[in-house]
């Protein structure tokens, strides 16, 4: 289903690490706390109440489009932390596999680092277990390894990593979605009451 293989692509962390590794996805993660804080204090609101400068006294609260750009940044912050508990390490470093080998291919031309970077790839992952199917690079004995040689497993490595935990992969995503969708709500409602508000000013006149 086509569906399906759309979400099993845009929720592989490489994707993810888009928005994950942004100073603005990083923030977020903080806005359920200072948000509740701000939002739904009690002795905030009596405070707004008393100044009607800022809101009526009958009806003060946080506006509705306050209240949806607090509940679009806490979805986006709900896939940030799942990213950032989750998402591999190697991954949230490099943005592809092609980056991964060029970095790191010095480091695994050492026998003891290549056997163990052949321990990684056979550990295999939830979505793709390779541990007995796990392919085998043999470099017959010789005790450095070419580092031109190393883009098959390394590249290896890097998709088994890039496919894994997709129960986390995929929320994240979804968290990711829907927040976007929510923040656009608010700032779709802003863009309109301009408008309205300029063509009316435009017409008094």
């Amino acid at each position: 289903m086509r569906i399906v293989a759309w979400l099993e692509h845009r929720s592989r962390w490489s994707v993810l690490r888009g928005l994950g590794n942004s100073p603005i996805a990083k923030a977020t993660i903080a806005v359920p706390l200072v948000g509740y804080l701000l939002l739904f204090n009690r002795e905030i609101v009596q405070f707004l109440s008393l100044h009607t400068d800022f809101c009526r006294p009958r009806s003060c609260g946080p506006s509705l489009r306050l209240l949806l750009l607090y509940l679009g940044c806490c979805s986006i912050a709900i896939g940030a932390a799942l990213y950032g508990l989750r998402c591999p390490t190697l991954i949230k470093k490099y943005d592809s596999a092609a980056g991964f080998f060029e970095a790191e291919k010095a480091y695994f031309c050492q026998p003891r680092n290549f056997e163990y970077l052949q321990k990684l790839i056979e550990r295999g992952t939830e979505t793709e277990p390779l541990a007995k199917d796990a392919p085998m690079f043999s470099y017959n004995g010789r005790s450095e390894v070419d580092p031109n040689s190393l883009a098959d497993p390394m590249g290896e490595l890097y998709r088994v990593l890039n496919v894994s935990d997709l129960k986390f992969r995929l929320p994240a995503l979804l968290s990711y979605y829907l927040g976007k969708t929510i923040i656009i709500v608010p700032t779709v409602m802003t863009f309109f009451q301009v408008i309205f508000t300029y063509t009316l000013a435009g017409d008094a006149f």
